[in-house]
Protein backbone atom coordinates (compact mmCIF):
# COMPACT_ATOMS: atom_id res chain seq x y z
CA UNK A 1 0.00 0.00 0.00
CA UNK A 2 1.15 3.51 -0.72
CA UNK A 3 0.15 4.87 2.90
CA UNK A 4 1.90 6.50 5.54
CA UNK A 5 2.64 3.66 7.67
CA UNK A 6 2.98 3.22 11.66
CA UNK A 7 4.66 -0.22 12.04
CA UNK A 8 4.07 -3.85 10.48
CA UNK A 9 0.59 -3.91 9.29
CA UNK A 10 -1.05 -0.34 10.69
CA UNK A 11 -1.02 2.47 7.84
CA UNK A 12 -2.07 6.18 8.69
CA UNK A 13 -3.82 7.81 5.30
CA UNK A 14 -4.24 11.03 6.32
CA UNK A 15 -1.64 11.74 9.73
CA UNK A 16 -4.91 11.95 12.15
CA UNK A 17 -4.39 8.65 14.38
CA UNK A 18 -7.05 6.71 12.05
CA UNK A 19 -5.92 3.73 10.97
CA UNK A 20 -6.36 0.88 8.62
CA UNK A 21 -5.07 -2.58 9.34
CA UNK A 22 -4.00 -5.26 7.00
CA UNK A 23 -3.99 -8.60 8.39
CA UNK A 24 -1.54 -11.28 6.38
CA UNK A 25 -0.84 -14.96 6.90
CA UNK A 26 -2.22 -16.65 10.29
CA UNK A 27 -3.53 -13.13 11.82
CA UNK A 28 -6.46 -13.78 8.30
CA UNK A 29 -9.92 -15.09 8.83
CA UNK A 30 -11.04 -12.59 11.93
CA UNK A 31 -14.48 -12.64 12.89
CA UNK A 32 -14.91 -8.78 11.59
CA UNK A 33 -18.80 -8.89 13.20
CA UNK A 34 -22.73 -8.98 11.45
CA UNK A 35 -22.01 -8.77 7.52
CA UNK A 36 -24.40 -5.66 6.31
CA UNK A 37 -23.71 -5.30 2.71
CA UNK A 38 -21.43 -6.52 -0.27
CA UNK A 39 -19.78 -5.05 -2.58
CA UNK A 40 -17.58 -5.57 -5.71
CA UNK A 41 -14.73 -2.75 -6.32
CA UNK A 42 -12.71 -2.97 -9.12
CA UNK A 43 -8.85 -2.45 -8.33
CA UNK A 44 -6.09 -2.64 -11.61
CA UNK A 45 -8.62 -4.79 -13.36
CA UNK A 46 -8.61 -7.37 -10.48
CA UNK A 47 -12.38 -7.76 -9.02
CA UNK A 48 -12.51 -8.04 -4.96
CA UNK A 49 -15.00 -8.35 -2.22
CA UNK A 50 -15.27 -4.67 0.11
CA UNK A 51 -17.92 -6.16 2.91
CA UNK A 52 -19.38 -4.01 5.41
CA UNK A 53 -19.40 -5.44 8.98
CA UNK A 54 -21.23 -4.30 12.21
CA UNK A 55 -19.34 -5.86 15.66
CA UNK A 56 -21.25 -5.34 18.64
CA UNK A 57 -19.53 -4.71 22.06
CA UNK A 58 -20.81 -5.14 25.95
CA UNK A 59 -20.98 -1.41 27.27
CA UNK A 60 -19.36 -1.30 30.92
CA UNK A 61 -21.85 -1.99 33.56
CA UNK A 62 -23.52 0.98 34.47
CA UNK A 63 -22.97 1.99 38.22
CA UNK A 64 -25.70 3.90 40.09
CA UNK A 65 -25.83 7.85 40.01
CA UNK A 66 -23.72 7.61 36.56
CA UNK A 67 -25.22 9.56 33.80
CA UNK A 68 -26.50 7.81 30.88
CA UNK A 69 -24.55 6.80 27.93
CA UNK A 70 -24.95 9.69 25.06
CA UNK A 71 -26.08 7.90 21.63
CA UNK A 72 -22.46 8.78 20.49
CA UNK A 73 -20.69 7.00 23.18
CA UNK A 74 -23.10 4.11 22.34
CA UNK A 75 -22.20 4.05 18.83
CA UNK A 76 -18.65 3.01 20.05
CA UNK A 77 -19.86 0.23 20.86
CA UNK A 78 -21.47 -0.97 17.82
CA UNK A 79 -18.44 -0.34 15.31
CA UNK A 80 -19.09 -0.31 11.49
CA UNK A 81 -15.95 -1.59 9.21
CA UNK A 82 -15.19 -2.28 5.40
CA UNK A 83 -13.02 -5.07 4.94
CA UNK A 84 -10.92 -5.80 1.21
CA UNK A 85 -10.42 -9.41 1.05
CA UNK A 86 -7.34 -9.95 -1.16
CA UNK A 87 -6.07 -13.53 -1.97
CA UNK A 88 -3.20 -12.76 0.63
CA UNK A 89 -4.21 -10.10 2.99
CA UNK A 90 -7.02 -8.76 4.84
CA UNK A 91 -7.49 -4.35 4.64
CA UNK A 92 -9.95 -3.53 7.50
CA UNK A 93 -10.98 -0.12 6.92
CA UNK A 94 -13.33 1.47 10.20
CA UNK A 95 -16.22 3.55 9.20
CA UNK A 96 -18.25 4.56 12.09
CA UNK A 97 -17.61 6.33 14.68
CA UNK A 98 -14.93 8.46 13.46
CA UNK A 99 -13.74 6.38 10.56
CA UNK A 100 -13.54 6.99 7.40
CA UNK A 101 -15.25 8.79 4.64
CA UNK A 102 -16.82 7.45 1.35
CA UNK A 103 -14.26 9.57 -0.21
CA UNK A 104 -11.33 8.74 2.05
CA UNK A 105 -11.99 5.17 1.32
CA UNK A 106 -11.86 5.80 -2.14
CA UNK A 107 -8.74 7.21 -1.52
CA UNK A 108 -7.22 4.43 0.06
CA UNK A 109 -8.63 1.51 -2.02
CA UNK A 110 -6.30 3.82 -4.63
CA UNK A 111 -3.46 3.32 -3.27
CA UNK A 112 -3.29 -0.10 -3.03
CA UNK A 113 -1.24 -1.75 -5.56
CA UNK A 114 -0.68 -5.17 -6.94
CA UNK A 115 3.04 -6.77 -7.35
CA UNK A 116 3.77 -10.44 -8.80
CA UNK A 117 6.21 -12.53 -6.91
CA UNK A 118 8.95 -14.62 -9.77
CA UNK A 119 6.23 -17.75 -9.17
CA UNK A 120 3.17 -16.02 -10.81
CA UNK A 121 5.49 -14.80 -13.50
CA UNK A 122 6.27 -18.59 -14.91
Amino acid sequence: MDLPSTDSGRYVPFGDGREVIVRRGSAMGFRYGLEQSRRVVVLHGHRLSLVRSTATYSPPVLVPGAPVMSAKGARSYTPESEVLYLPDAEVLIRREPDGFSDAEVATILAAISFTSSKSDER
